[in-house]
């Protein structure tokens, strides 16, 4: 599932590719997801090389493995592709990918859960490496309802002497408040930008793209942003340390998501599967917003 030229959902397409030869570790694809990076390569907004097979995430099972890769044929596997980086576009039938950077699914894990899981919680897991110490701070997490900050949530939560603060948009505030049930570390559930506090928090992690809200953070701490569309002028507060992150293939982190949602439910995101022929819709509703959750494709 690709693009010949970049446009609208209506761009997106089935192309005709040969199936990867023998040469390297070959994965059946059984899920790939959806993520925003995908919706901005297809508009134009990022530029790829054409034509390009979309897709960073998916699971499947392996159809062909080098000798001493580590893999055999039917293992249950996952992996990022990074297509911007590597041109290995996810949503295919067949994807040859570097075993370096593949990891097994556990038992406990079904393949369409694990598809949705690799951008989103490594992206996570790097961005909070980033973030200073938090043990007695304060933070507030922007954008907790999607599956970024879902993964996010979850492990600030997980901190027993952070307190962290979860925005959200209001119809998703029932389901966060479900989300802390059963967690350590202590916090609120806010709704509305504009009661946010002024330089009340040590750390504020963005992944909604409100870039105002570097006003919530007290002088000498951190505005992490995970949405580069949506960045503030460092220049606005020279007195706040401003990161914005980029993720990075990893094999470690993606080991570390894939065992953290095979014991913990709470990390993985609701989804919703759709066959590849109907990419266009996933795309279509993604950019229409509201939909919470992950959009998971099959062949």
């Amino acid at each position: 599932m690709g693009i010949t030229r970049t446009g609208g959902p209506e761009v997106l397409g089935l192309l005709d590719l040969p199936e990867p030869d023998g040469d390297g570790l070959v994965i059946r694809v059984a899920a790939a997801a959806v993520n925003p990076v995908d919706l901005a390569t297809r508009s134009g907004l990022i530029p790829t090389a054409l034509p390009a097979v979309l897709g960073w995430d998916l699971a499947g099972t392996v159809a062909h493995a080098p000798a001493g890769c580590g893999y055999t044929a039917g293992d249950r596997v996952m992996a990022m592709t990074a297509q911007l980086g590597t041109g290995v576009g996810s949503m295919a039938e067949y994807v040859r990918f570097d075993p370096e950077y593949v990891v097994r699914v556990p038992d406990a894990l079904d393949l369409v859960d694990a598809a949705a899981l690799p951008l989103a919680g490594v992206t996570a897991v790097q961005a909070l490496r980033r973030t200073p110490v938090r043990a007695g701070r304060r933070v507030l997490l922007v954008g907790a309802q999607g599956s970024l900050g879902g993964q996010l949530a979850v492990r600030l939560l997980d901190e027993p002497d952070t307190t962290t603060d979860l925005l959200v948009r209001p119809g998703d505030a029932e389901a966060c408040r479900a989300l802390r049930l059963g967690r350590p570390g202590g916090g609120a559930v806010l709704t509305d930008p504009a009661r946010v506090e002024a330089k009340a928090y040590d750390v504020v992690v963005d992944a909604g793209g409100a870039p105002d809200l570097i006003e919530a953070v007290c002088p000498g701490g951190t505005f992490l942003t995970l949405v580069p569309f949506a960045a503030p002028d460092p220049a606005r507060r020279p007195d706040v340390e401003f990161v914005l992150h980029g993720v990075e293939l990893d094999r470690a982190d993606l080991a570390e998501v894939a065992a953290r949602a095979a014991r913990d439910a709470g990390v993985r995101p609701r989804t919703t599967v759709l066959p590849f022929a109907d990419a266009h819709e996933a795309h279509r509703r993604l950019e229409a917003g509201g939909f919470r959750g992950k959009f998971v494709l099959v062949p």
